[in-house]
């Protein structure tokens, strides 16, 4: 072995990304493939000047008198490990982490923290990357080659080493360069930032974390407000170093439908939907192998999807699930600790005011009144008072928050004697719920009492709302006579000070609001009890039906970014005005509803939800009439399960519209039903058919003056011509189609022209012209988030780079298509498109094995990362 460099060198250290289980799976044949990997690594260090001080399994250790030269090898490494034709179950993916430092000897090893440095640095990467320390970046920042970049992960603690390292990562040009996070000691995480401090429960955290090191499901039953979530979420906190892939949380708030909870879980640990995958298997094997913590949030309304998580844990025997409900799930292998009361006083001793706050529930009350009052503390005449005072709301944090908010408004004295009287009065409750519940419903009641008579009217009018709501829309609903004064802010800013509504963070302009779910069901009943709940829940449907109808207009246009996001956060309440118009067969509201949101739903990705809610409300009785409400929710129909790819729903949906628009003699929606129609004969190959229905439809549409209908009529008859293989025809049509959306500012209809315009050109052999209208396509659909067109305009820009031979590149984008299309549940039909799979031309070219691997990198990246990558060029 040649002499070990000393003095400042750069050291690497190389392994096989889950080399076990290859072992495992492959047996004999892992041995071949060690072979050549072994000859790869000693090949790329050795040529770039490197020793090699011993190598251990599928690992290898090196030293490089240079930071380039180690860098090189690195570089040289993974490109040749890249090419190498594995077999195509058998490709191997090796980490590598770089570090420059002193390099002591002792004997005839190396030693000092230098060396355990760059092993924790290598050890957090993944298969295929490159890590590197920032010693090592700062050396090689400059003088890179242009295809090798260097990115910035941030700082990261790494195992057994007390100074944090800022790590880098080398991105190298034709080589997959988006990896999940590296595996320091930073869990993935979402857990929300706490506003307020923690205070107690130090035994309730130790029990949980002794709980969760056993079976894999844990649930904390308690009362609304008895602070279940709070803890969850502390002791969660304390275990982030426990579960190397992730800590998240689940808020199930929002929903009523056990239905939407595997779905649910998916977007809160960042998985991918499968399209018709159901959510539940995505979910089950993402955790198969993984440690993760999930903390599933009022579990309590949605209990009917307590199986799935038992079987996300019996499939998964690293996952632990910590529930938060108000009632046991009662599923085997469960552990339930109820959460108790905060610690109070003992009335049986003396009390002494310095040692009142080692009482939790006095802790507590201390706390938060200060914060609403800075000069609150205890003394020697209140001192019996708030002990007294925590005693009588039972520990119950909620109750004592609210308690404690009162301090700026009244002494401790006079919170003590109203408290006292609501109690006394309201003993009587619903024998059937916990002491504690009816104690917390009281609690919050008085809390509610104290309001103004218009706060309190404002109070329980909002709880009709699910998810939050804007300013307007309190004002809409709540309060339309401005019966509770001239400005409605003044009360609603009232509420947000008294903590019984909170301010709500957004991703668009404007303040929006909502309430914690336990104060919002007790505003439920207030609201049920002053026998103003339907009349509430009328005006709340109402309004959300006219600011869909008011979005519906927009989303064609060049503001529909912005109304997307409006009805996104609206979601909720959508939901909730539609869930009221199928249980109550309102079919006007319904079918309204359905009518308009079909667009937001597809471009939103929410096209399994949106034909359920379609297929029932067009299912209730009183939407039987053929009446032009029904006709669009059948037309909504139609356009979901077009994008959905079921033909034969989409046919009678569009042909019972085009009926009741005949019956109705209704012109216009006539020639809509025709064009509609034109695409189930399309699809099915019968273009004579659909030609005929859309020259009737388009003279119609000129009849009546309806210019976007004439629009689409060119677009779709483009279409046709390029299937029939008059590509002149085709260009004539579609270049009209996109020159009338774009004066109309359709751009919707503008981007499926340049979709079609593109393809044209491909078929033309114009790679410019559909590279250009193809990427401008992208900019329109990614500026809204519509999946199902960024996945046109990905699979024709492949296209574009399969007809220049750049087979890779043509992989990569095709299989980043084929995983945005899952994740939107749909994508457009096949015949329309007509494009060839880019794998067939590559396998010849490339081979099989880097085939695969272009298309899995392609697949595994970000729905950001992959349209910046075809916007390169």
């Amino acid at each position: 072995m040649p002499e070990l460099p000393t003095g400042t060198v750069t050291f690497m250290f190389t392994d096989i990304e889950g080399s076990t289980r290859l072992v495992q799976e492959h047996g004999d044949r892992y041995g071949t493939l060690l072979e050549a990997h072994h000859r790869i690594l000693r090949e790329a260090i050795l040529g770039s000047g490197g020793v090699v001080p011993r190598t251990e399994g599928d690992s290898f250790f090196a030293v490089f008198r240079s930071a380039h030269a180690a860098v090189s090898a690195a570089v040289s490494a993974q490109r040749a490990l890249a090419a190498h034709a594995w077999p195509e179950d058998l490709a191997v993916r090796v980490r590598i982490g770089l570090h420059t430092g002193e390099a002591t000897l002792g004997g005839d090893e190396y030693v000092g923290l230098d060396v355990h440095r760059a092993a924790r640095i290598a050890a957090t990467g993944h298969g295929g990357q490159v890590l590197v320390s920032s010693a090592t970046a700062e050396l090689v920042r400059t003088g890179l080659p242009q295809d090798i970049d260097l990115r910035d992960l941030g700082q990261h603690r790494l195992k057994d080493l007390k100074r944090p390292e800022r790590i880098h990562q080398l991105a190298i040009d034709g080589l997959p360069s988006e990896f999940p996070p590296i595996r320091s000691l930073e869990t993935p995480t979402n857990l929300p930032a706490q506003r307020t401090s923690f205070v107690g429960r130090r035994a309730e955290i130790a029990r949980v974390k002794q709980l969760l090191s056993g079976p894999g499901l844990l649930t904390l039953t308690g009362a609304g407000g008895s602070g279940k979530t709070r803890l969850a979420l502390q002791a969660s906190r304390e275990l982030l170093n426990d579960y190397r892939d992730g800590v998240f949380f689940v808020e199930l708030g929002p929903i009523t439908d056990a239905d939407l909870v595997p779905s649910t879980i998916t977007d809160a640990v960042g998985v991918r939907a499968e399209g018709w995958r159901p959510a539940l298997d995505t979910l089950r094997d993402h955790l198969r192998e993984r440690e993760v913590l999930l903390i599933l949030d009022n579990f309590e309304q949605v209990i009917g999807a307590a199986r799935d998580v038992v079987d996300l844990v019996a499939t998964s025997p690293r996952l632990r699930v910590l529930v938060t409900s108000r009632e046991p799930l009662h599923v085997r292998g469960e552990q339930e600790l109820p959460v108790p009361p905060l610690i109070v006083p003992d009335d049986r001793h003396p009390l002494v005011p310095e040692d009142l706050t080692r009482y939790e529930a006095v802790a507590l009350f201390v706390e938060r009144a200060t914060a609403v009052d800075p000069a609150f503390s205890i003394s020697e005449t209140t001192a019996d008072v708030v002990a007294e005072l925590c005693r009588r709301l039972e520990g119950l944090p909620l109750a004592i928050e609210l308690a404690a908010s009162r301090v700026r408004l009244l002494p401790p004295g006079e919170i003590l004697v109203r408290l006292d009287h609501r109690l006394d009065l309201l003993t009587g409750g619903p024998i059937d719920l916990p002491a504690r519940q009816r104690t917390l419903r009281e609690a919050i009641g008085w809390s509610v009492d104290l309001l103004g008579r218009d706060e309190r009217v404002l109070f329980r009018r909002l709880s009709v709302f699910a998810g939050g709501w804007t300013l307007e829309s309190a004002q809409s609903i709540a309060d339309p006579a401005r019966e509770l004064g001239a400005d409605i802010f003044e009360n609603l800013a009232s509420l947000v000070d008294k903590n019984l509504v909170r301010r709500l963070p957004t991703t668009i302009d404007g303040v929006r609001f909502g309430m914690f779910e336990s104060i919002r069901e007790f505003g439920t009943e207030r609201l049920e009890a002053a026998g103003e709940g339907e009349t509430t829940r009328g005006r709340h449907a109402a309004h959300f039906l006219e600011v869909a109808e008011a979005a519906e207009s927009h989303l064609r246009g060049l503001d529909r970014r912005r109304r997307l996001d409006e009805l996104e956060l609206e979601h909720d309440n959508l939901r909730a005005a539609l869930r009221r118009a199928a249980d109550r067969g309102d079919e006007l509201v319904g079918l309204r509803l359905v009518g308009a949101l079909w667009r937001f739903w597809h471009f939103h990705g929410h096209l399994a939800e949106g034909r359920r809610w379609a297929e029932e409300v067009l299912a209730m009785p009183a939407s039987a009439p053929r009446t032009p409400d029904r006709a669009k929710a059948l037309i909504a129909l139609g356009g979901l399960a077009y994008w959905q790819e079921d033909l034969p729903a989409m046919r009678r949906a569009y042909e019972e519209a085009l009926a009741i628009a005949r019956n109705l003699d209704d012109r216009p929606a006539i020639a809509e039903g025709l064009y509609n129609l034109s695409f189930s004969d399309a699809y099915e190959g019968d273009m004579e058919g659909a030609v005929a229905k859309l020259l009737d439809a388009k003279t119609m549409f000129e009849d009546e003056g309806q210019d976007r209908g004439i629009a689409d009529s060119l677009w779709l008859m483009a279409i046709v011509a390029r299937i029939e293989g008059d590509s002149t025809k085709a260009r004539t049509l579609v270049e009209d189609s996109l020159r009338r959306h774009r004066q109309l500012g359709d751009r919707f209809g503008a981007t499926d022209a340049l979709h079609v315009l593109g393809r044209i050109a491909l078929a033309e052999g114009d790679l410019t012209t559909a590279a250009a209208t193809s990427l401008e396509a992208l900019d329109h659909d990614g500026s809204v988030g519509n999946r199902t067109g960024m996945a046109i305009a990905l699979d024709e820009l492949a296209q574009v780079a399969s007809v220049r031979g750049e087979h890779a590149r043509a992989a990569r984008l095709g299989g980043a298509s084929e995983a945005i299309k899952e994740v939107a549940g749909g994508h457009a039909p096949p015949p329309f498109i007509d494009l060839p799979d880019p794998r067939e031309a590559a396998v010849d070219a490339i081979g099989a094995a880097a085939l695969d691997a272009a298309w899995k990198e392609g697949r595994s990246m970000t729905l950001e990362h992959a349209v910046a990558y075809a916007r390169e060029r």
